[in-house]
């Protein structure tokens, strides 16, 4: 079909409630839908779009040929992070970048204290037990600590971590922080015990969070050493991105340290239209509890991120600083 064209054609890849199309469309974007059967290479080439709207799908540097970004003005991650799009070769094209910083942290932190929770009571082992006709009441709670009086490490204290600190405070835990931008003043207004390294953090803790961004600074950062220092049979859950945490080692220290872990994430998932997870050793390890990459997913979520795109798609179409962006780059007169 033919592209829609005029200056804020707009191409949405990964699905957005109906509503925020027909405000999008308000707004006066001239809204596409990637197809059901269509490449992102294949979308952005037909819909040649000044904005582009992706929320799980890669946006790779491959797919940013002369003719796409020739036209191309902002790329919209509906989502926080940005690690599914070539930043810097955007930016090298003068195309600003921008996602919904914080809008999904309320449902990310519920979800961290749900693994917590898990971790410790031993939920899901409790309901397979059930819906097997067992009731193993003894040997199921054996293990519980309980999350009152103890000590929980946070990793990465932006705004998932402070929703974190919230939830945890609420049930009585006193809480270490580390993070690159946690000033003194903002750890007392917190309540917090500020650390001046993951090391000082994680040390005799009861457990630990993780919400950090995936970069080269960052792989591999909660590493077999780190884990070592929290006390045996700790609680750990990874809420940032899988290459955070060194997986293998986290799998051996289930048995070696008692550790028992939540993972949101894992350095092996599938794509976003995969429906089969292969990794042996994480669906092995008894110690291990996953979910589905489904901190984000709920209903409030959704609807605070749907908020956030339309309010960096309205700021750029007026020339107005964009909340959320990841690059600076000059706006276009369009």
């Amino acid at each position: 079909s033919e592209a829609p064209g005029g200056p804020w054609a707009t191409l949405v890849v990964d699905p957005l409630s109906a509503s925020t199309l027909e405000r999008l469309t308000g707004c006066g974007c001239t809204v596409a839908e990637r197809g059901p059967s269509e490449t992102v290479t294949e979308a952005l080439a037909r819909v040649r779009p000044a904005i582009v709207i992706i929320r799980s799908s890669l946006l790779k540097e491959s797919e940013l040929s002369a003719s796409v970004t020739e036209h191309l003005k902002l790329v919209m991650r509906a989502g926080a992070g940005v690690d599914n799009i070539a930043v810097q070769a955007l930016t090298e094209c003068h195309v600003l970048v921008a996602n919904a910083a914080g809008a999904n942290a309320i449902a990310v932190a519920e979800l961290t204290m749900a693994h917590l929770l898990n971790a410790d009571r031993r939920l899901s082992d409790q309901v397979n037990s059930l819906r097997a006709g067992e009731w193993r009441r003894l040997q199921l709670s054996k293990d519980a600590r309980g999350l009152f009086g103890g000590t929980l490490a946070v990793l990465g204290v932006g705004h998932i971590g402070k929703e974190v600190v919230k939830r945890a405070r609420a049930f009585g835990m006193q809480v270490r922080c580390w993070s690159r931008s946690l000033t003194a003043a903002e750890a007392e207004e917190m309540g917090v015990v500020r650390c001046k390294s993951p090391e000082e953090a994680v040390e005799g803790a009861d457990a630990l969070t993780i919400h950090l961004p995936f970069s080269d600074g960052t792989k591999g950062l909660v590493s077999e050493q780190l884990m070592r220092r929290l006390k045996p049979g700790a609680l750990l859950v990874n809420m940032s991105r899988g290459g955070v945490v060194d997986e293998a080692a986290l799998v051996r220290l289930t048995a070696e340290h008692g550790l028992r872990a939540g993972l949101d994430v894992f350095e092996n998932e599938p794509g976003a239209a995969g429906e089969t997870f292969e990794d042996e050793a994480i669906q092995s390890c008894t110690g291990i509890y996953g979910s589905h990459h489904t901190g984000a997913r709920t209903a409030q979520a959704a609807q605070s991120v749907d908020e956030a795109v339309l309010k960096v798609v309205q700021a750029f179409m007026e020339g107005s600083p964009v909340p959320g962006a990841v690059n600076s780059v000059r706006q276009p007169v369009i």
